[in-house]
């Protein structure tokens, strides 16, 4: 899809929109829309004013992937931030070190900034879907504009409830000081049913597929993978089975013979893709900096070719390096190795494209759902539901033998508990780096046990030395089942008490 420069415009506007919602005046001569300012009262007119509008929740997307790697990465037992960075980073507002390693409190920065850009989407989202029912527009544009937002406000509360627990559901847009004070949390189980009618009422709209500059839209594929991992995290086993049946029998999808080719910006959503956050390289402020914010510090000339040495925050572990079975092709795609003096490490490579010596900005779309998750899924949903020797197995093996692993047989697995390991297994190594480890422990129940071992195994035999300024502490590396969730951010408490009671452990 393009990614047009209007984001920064566009925010600006929803926020005069906004402000001249709550301090409109009661004098007809100052209700009148003035000519040379966009305000709500002259902008939602037009499709291209609400094609502006959807713009700027893709943009939101983009704000979201950016940073999720912190809480869905680094939180699990794939990477941890580099031990090199000031402790500034390792355990001042970011408390990198002490997310890593169960340590952090209700105020921590990238808590608090997931919860900023979550709920400021779907506030925009809300605000454009209030203007667009009443809009003088082609049915067929309104329908599907809807249904592209309701599949965003959809994602992002998914992410929140997940994040969270019983979290704000807002589903109506906020238009004064006392709405907003007024937020309190909603028991997630209200958050889930309201995610799966946003999410059907987008399958039920969106196209299939789309053509030119609107390739990269969220597709009926997109919203079907959305549903199959909202029912896989309530163990709906069999709705989730249903929804994965579609996007496999629809033949708008297929494994790539060479797993490189998935993340190589020349080839952005291809035949695998079912839906990526799109970035361009460019001025124009589109690009993405994924490897710039991985690669790790003192890495220019070496990892990274641009201006920056690398920002260390999202470093393999020894844990996942060692998961990758004897002549796994994923292996030297996904990460390699940099021998720095001092502390040696690996890093991930899946996003390693940067060519521009004088600006630290990459064209690497992030890949959010992709077909390869689709079969783990669908291979999982089934074996839940009975242990079966067919085709759970031949959808596990086409991800393996992509990969140049050799096949699994029954005799390999011969009972449901193996072949749940072994599907966690390997949708640990296929998909890597792309934010779906920590889920995948919560909704699975492994957590507190494959965290409590990690910890273990990193206390024994580090992946690299501890910060001398944020050192191993004696509460590191234990978990407990209240760290399953994130704190609410402490300011957000603090200016709406409403939000009350802060999650336990916090």
């Amino acid at each position: 899809m393009k990614i047009y420069n209007i984001i920064s415009k566009l925010r600006s506007l929803l926020f005069l929109a906004i402000l001249f919602t709550i301090t409109g005046c009661d004098e007809e001569f100052l209700n009148i829309p003035p000519e040379t300012f966009q305000t709500d009262g002259n902008f939602y007119k037009t499709e291209a004013d609400f094609e502006q509008a959807t713009t700027a929740v893709y943009s939101a997307l983009q704000k979201y992937v950016a940073s999720a790697y912190v809480l869905e990465e680094t939180r699990s037992d794939n990477t941890m931030p580099d031990q090199l960075l000031d402790g500034g980073q390792l355990g001042g507002g970011p408390q990198l070190n002490f997310i890593d390693r169960f340590t952090m409190d209700s105020g921590a920065s990238p808590v608090n900034a997931a919860w900023v850009i979550i709920y400021d989407a779907i506030k925009d989202i809300n605000f454009t879907l209030s203007f667009l029912e009443g809009a003088d527009l082609n049915e067929d544009f309104k329908k599907r504009t809807e249904a592209e937002l309701k599949f965003f406000r959809a994602y992002f509360h998914f992410v929140a409830v997940r994040y969270w627990g019983d979290t704000p559901l807002v589903l109506e847009p906020v238009t004064s000081p006392e709405q907003a004070f007024a937020i309190a949390r909603t028991p997630a189980n209200t958050v889930y049913e309201s995610i799966i009618s946003d999410t059907n009422f987008a399958l039920s709209v969106l196209p299939v597929s789309y053509t030119g500059s609107d390739i990269g839209r969220v597709t009926q594929g997109a919203a079907r993978m959305l549903l199959a991992k909202v029912y896989l995290t309530r163990q709906d086993y069999a709705n989730a089975q249903s929804q994965l049946n579609s996007i496999i029998g629809s033949n708008e999808y297929s494994l790539l013979n060479d797993y490189a080719a998935i993340f190589n910006p020349t080839n952005k959503n291809h035949d695998e893709s079912i839906f990526e956050a799109q970035f361009k390289e460019g001025p124009e402020g589109e690009s993405s900096r994924f490897v710039y914010t991985f690669a790790p510090l003192d890495s220019r000339g070496v990892v990274v070719v641009g201006p920056d040495g690398g920002g260390g925050r999202n470093i393999p572990t020894n844990s996942i390096v060692n998961a990758y079975e004897p002549n796994d092709l994923r292996k030297d795609i996904s990460i390699a190795f940099y021998d720095r003096n001092p502390s040696p490490v690996w890093y991930i490579k899946k996003y390693d494209n940067d060519t521009d010596p004088e600006f630290a900005r990459t064209p690497d779309n992030w890949p959010i759902y992709r077909y390869a998750d689709a079969l783990l899924m669908q291979a999982e949903a089934m074996n839940e539901q009975s242990y079966q020797t067919g085709t759970p197995f031949n959808l596990l093996n086409m991800v393996r033998t992509r990969a140049g692993l050799p096949a699994l047989t029954p005799t390999d697995l011969p009972n449901q508990s193996a072949f749940r390991d072994a599907v966690a297994q390997e949708r640990r190594v296929e998909l890597a780096f792309e934010n779906h480890r920590w889920f995948d422990l919560v909704r699975t129940g492994k957590a507190v046990e494959v965290m409590t071992a990690h910890g273990e195994e990193e206390l024994a035999n580090p992946t690299m030395p501890s910060s001398d300024i944020v050192g191993i502490e004696p509460e590191s590396y234990i978990i407990t089942a209240d760290e399953l969730l994130y704190p609410i951010p402490i300011r957000e408490l603090e200016v709406s008490p409403n939000l009350q009671p802060q999650n336990p452990g916090y």
